[in-house]
């Protein structure tokens, strides 16, 4: 069985806009490396990534000048960049928290991206009729009965 690709394209843009806010915003504070070089890097990472985010071309992009096959590989190549900087510039010396952050955020971006279907597609839809159905029935007498409300896209069966 292949590896599960869950995150289609539209919840990858989710993702790029509200993890490329919160990198310029909030995280350098909330992990401590304020007014740091580590954190003027997080915010360049964080605005680039919400930059290009927007001239890609899937459900959230403005521009869809970039294909979403490449938007992936500039992730990659951004996740890497940004778990090496504290190393290549030096700044790894000064303590963990001025690494630590980068090596952190690219492995959340690298397993991301592990999760992401770069046809867009993603592996796994709701099946709302089932939803539908299931939420009008008791729970306590219909629990884990009937087909399941989320199914793998190659194995759904028609209702």
């Amino acid at each position: 069985m292949p590896f599960p690709r869950p995150i289609d394209s539209t919840l990858h843009g989710a993702t790029d806009y509200s993890v490329g806010t919160t990198l310029m915003t909030v995280f350098p504070t909330l992990a401590g490396i304020e007014g740091t070089p580590a954190a003027r890097q997080i915010r360049t990472a964080g605005a680039s990534h919400a930059g290009y985010s927007l001239f890609t071309d899937y459900p959230l992009g403005v521009v869809k000048a970039l294909p979403y096959k490449a938007h992936l590989a500039i992730d990659a190549i951004g996740a890497v960049a940004l778990a090496a900087t504290p190393f290549v510039t030096g700044q790894y010396k000064r303590g963990r928290s001025q690494w630590l952050p980068h090596v952190a955020l690219a492995l959340f971006e690298l397993g991301s991206l592990a999760m992401s279907d770069p046809t867009g597609r993603g592996d796994y839809h709701g099946n709302v009729e089932s939803v539908r159905r299931a939420n009008q029935l008791d729970p306590h007498t219909r629990i884990h009965q009937g087909k399941p409300a989320v199914s793998r896209v190659r194995d759904r069966v028609t209702a």
